[in-house]
């Protein structure tokens, strides 16, 4: 969809600075990224499924999972449950951007399943490997694939947004994890520190607020 961008690295277009996934559903008379992105629509629009996959931040590491506006989760968790990810994350309509690809074709009924797994800029081997055996699969459950495949594994499903706590940084500093991704976790557990490498001083412990699995750490 942007090759100038990987060609130099960037999220964006060269020469414009503009997000590619916020131009949806774009303009066919508009200028060259707004017409990329209607061009794009017309060839998704009769898919039976599309698959959006990203890569993480460049900060973060997380596991595989498919992030479901609850407008559109009717249509979309069953398809989601065969794609082998771990984490199935229904999210409020609220903090949707209406300008990305998998807005706008789920909005005319083009199912769409985003994607979230490793470190931005980078192939995770693993999760990657994992992910092609869920899109095997799904493609044998709607009916364009005859070979063999694997039994996906259950993913944790969340519908509740208290399911999902976010911890944030108080104190500027060099964090330092104690736990990996996809590690249980108990209530009052250290997470990491924030420390001054300068001069050698702990700035602040963080601890989970919950039981719970980290899906996403620095």
């Amino acid at each position: 969809m942007n090759p100038l961008g990987i060609d130099s690295i960037t999220r964006g277009i060269p020469a414009f600075d503009l997000d590619m996934n916020r131009l949806f559903p774009g303009n066919i008379d508009g200028n060259m990224t707004e017409y990329l992105a209607a061009g794009i629509m017309q060839d998704l629009k009769d898919s039976d499924v599309v698959i959006d996959i990203h890569a993480s931040n460049i900060y973060l590491t997380e596991i595989p999972q498919i992030r479901i506006n609850e407008l559109h989760e009717d249509f979309l968790v069953p398809l989601a449950e065969k794609t082998n990810v771990d984490f199935i994350w229904v999210h409020g309509a609220s903090t949707v951007l209406e300008s990305t690809l998998a807005y706008a074709l789920n909005s005319i009924g083009t199912p769409v399943l985003v994607v979230e797994m490793g470190v931005g800029m980078r192939i995770t081997k693993s999760y990657g490997d994992q992910l092609v055996d869920g899109i095997f699969n799904l493609m044998r459950e709607i009916g364009i694939w005859s070979g063999e495949t694997k039994v996906p594994r259950k993913p944790i499903i969340s519908r509740n947004e208290d399911d999902v706590s976010f911890l944030n940084a108080k104190k500027s500093g060099v964090f330092i994890p104690s736990v990996k991704h996809w590690e249980k976790l108990k209530k009052g557990q250290v997470i990491g520190k924030i420390v001054n490498p300068l001069e050698q001083e702990v700035l602040d412990e963080i601890t989970s607020p919950i039981d719970g699995i980290s899906i996403r750490i620095v």
